[in-house]
């Protein structure tokens, strides 16, 4: 890597350029300086790396397909749309990369339990499976109104042996993934024996660094794939994002590619990226949806768990602060019609999330012309 890459970050102290850092309190600085020394110690040991990899062919089933959506570009016209298959990873969803790279190394901290947050549910279940997997008790904090909303999730977590602590906002009523991420925090901060696997490239530093690191096996095949099948380069990368680890994860190899566009397509009633203003809450410094003295959150409103989130990771702060990811938004209605459409055209059934972002690479492809080439990831399936 060269010295200027965009790959290279964040600095010593956690920083993309403003955004990201440590803004923990210090009741939590212990736990953070030892995971990140246990996560770079954890990188540079073949045989841990070797084990990641061994599991993520053998377990998680990868590499999946890089799938070229036929019907699909034939009835909209322009450019040729991929689709990059996470949904086919054993559980459904990219979660598991994340999940299984940050059991592995609670196991070689020695960690008693884990901790995690989830939105939507594919994180809790990709990380209540991992436990599973290598015998640790899990725990996950969830939203009330998520809760509700994601009931299969709920229970697909406990079969795999997971506890499920329902979160609740300041009102006692309500209670999201920002409501969730809270009380892990919480939890993670008065017990040191305990692992917390944070699921998206959020929070304090070195969390954005790690889900970076294990998630970006994703943009790794996408330009083996891609390569191998066109002989190039795609034209354009378009990914949803919340928190961020699904577009982090498939564009992270493709930063120094000034050729290729790089799109992250939010959620309009959590569009972060796109109307929020730079804050810190949570551990990072980031764009966020807040009240204008910076002393709460704002409610985010869109049906898809997922991406329903205030904020975004701080490596997109900085990616969008130097023009390098276009951040755009797509409605709920417009998410819904793609899900239809999908299911009719190639016979995919995704999740609600993913189709934000397929919803706005139709719509550039449109633009397009029949040679150009736009992959996107469908991140999730939406059984």
């Amino acid at each position: 890597m060269t010295k200027n890459s965009l790959r290279n970050g964040p600095d010593a102290a956690g920083y993309y350029g403003e955004f990201g850092s440590r803004y923990a309190p210090e009741i939590l600085m212990p736990n953070l300086i030892e995971l990140e020394k246990a996560f770079n110690d954890a990188i540079n040991d073949k045989k841990f790396i070797d084990e990641f990899e061994y599991y993520l062919k053998e377990w998680v089933g990868r590499p999946n397909p890089l799938y070229f959506a036929e019907q699909l570009t034939e009835q909209i016209g322009g450019a040729k749309i991929y689709f990059k298959s996470d949904h086919l990873n054993h559980l459904g969803a990219h979660k598991l990369n994340n999940s299984l790279f940050q059991i592995l190394l609670a196991k070689r901290m020695s960690k008693k339990k884990i901790y995690a947050e989830t939105g939507a549910g594919a994180h809790l279940i990709a990380t209540a499976a991992a436990c599973a997997k290598f015998n640790l008790p899990c725990i996950g904090y969830m939203g009330h109104d998520d809760v509700i909303k994601q009931s299969t999730n709920v229970l697909k977590a406990k079969l795999f042996g997971a506890k499920v602590v329902e979160c609740f906002d300041g009102t006692g009523e309500k209670g999201v993934l920002k409501d969730a991420c809270t009380a892990v925090l919480k939890a993670w901060s008065s017990d040191p024996s305990a692992y917390y696997c944070c699921g998206s490239a959020i929070g304090p530093h070195p969390f954005p660094r790690i889900v970076q690191y294990a998630q970006s096996v994703i943009g790794r095949e996408i330009k083996d794939q891609i390569l191998e099948k066109e002989g190039r380069l795609p034209n354009a990368i378009v990914c949803c994002i919340g928190g961020g680890s699904n577009l982090i994860g498939a564009i992270h190899e493709f930063l120094d590619d000034k050729e290729v566009e790089l799109y992250g397509v939010e959620a309009k009633g959590s569009a972060a990226l796109t109307y929020g203003s730079i804050g810190i809450m949570q551990g990072f410094k980031s764009f966020m949806l807040q009240e204008e003295d910076g002393s709460a959150t704002q409610n985010t409103t869109s049906l898809a768990s997922g991406i329903n989130f205030y904020s975004a990771g701080p490596e997109h702060a900085y990616l969008k602060s130097i023009g390098r990811v276009k951040y755009v938004y797509e409605t709920d209605e417009a998410a819904f019609e793609t899900f239809k459409l999908l299911c009719r055209t190639e016979g995919i059934l995704p999740a609600f999330e993913p189709s934000f972002s397929t919803s706005y690479a139709i719509k550039l492809a449109k633009k397009m012309s029949k040679d150009d080439i736009i992959v996107t990831s469908v991140c999730g399936r939406g059984d």
